[in-house]
């Protein structure tokens, strides 16, 4: 009998992680008709629980690169899809997900992710924190601390290079926000002074 319970209650946890580990819609898509690139929040997914193959319509789009915040399918079989906004596309773990009025294009996002530097990471002495971008933009700054909680809040105007004083930080994880009209990018940042 117990072998029975035993069975039973690993089933149980098994379908449970197997329910939780599905990924059915990523927050926010595009697409150019032959990619489709999903744009995750930072830290909320991972690769190994996004789907490997997406459809809309007839057509397959095969997941050719996964990072942290982007996944980007592929066109594998089948015709290039409308570029159209909004669209729609199955993910195998939903009936369908629609995109509309997408507010990150993917190249922005591309390019400021490759440029951003923020250092020193960890800060283990003095109270300064570098964000260094290879060139000039305009954004807002909020650091979270691992509960979410908002411990600084800054901008960026016009200028490629800030510096944050984190004086009033503790020693722990922080994760720094930046924020321009068009994308979100987050980086993780370790206090240890």
């Amino acid at each position: 009998m117990k072998k029975i319970y035993l069975l039973l209650l690993l089933a149980i946890v098994f379908s449970f992680n197997q329910l939780n580990a599905q990924e059915p819609c990523a927050p926010s898509g595009s697409t150019d008709g032959s990619i489709i690139y999903l744009i995750y929040a930072a830290g909320t997914s991972n690769c190994v629980d996004r789907p490997t193959s997406i459809t809309s319509g007839a057509s397959t789009f095969t997941l050719g690169t996964c990072v942290d915040v982007l996944s980007i399918y592929n066109l594998s079989a089948g015709s290039p899809i409308s570029p159209t906004d909004p669209f729609t596309i199955d993910t195998g773990f939903a009936t369908s997900c629609t995109y509309s009025n997408t507010v990150l294009p993917v190249e922005e996002y591309e390019f400021l992710n490759a440029i951003l530097k923020v250092y020193p990471n960890p800060l283990m002495k003095d109270n300064q924190l570098t964000v260094k971008l290879g060139t000039n933009i305009t954004a807002k700054i909020y650091m979270y601390d691992v509960t979410g909680k908002l411990a600084i809040t800054d901008e960026i105007d016009n200028i490629s290079k800030k510096q944050i004083n984190t004086s009033s930080l503790t020693n722990g994880v922080y994760f720094l926000r930046l924020v321009t009209d068009n994308t979100t990018i987050t980086r993780k940042v370790i206090i240890m002074k």
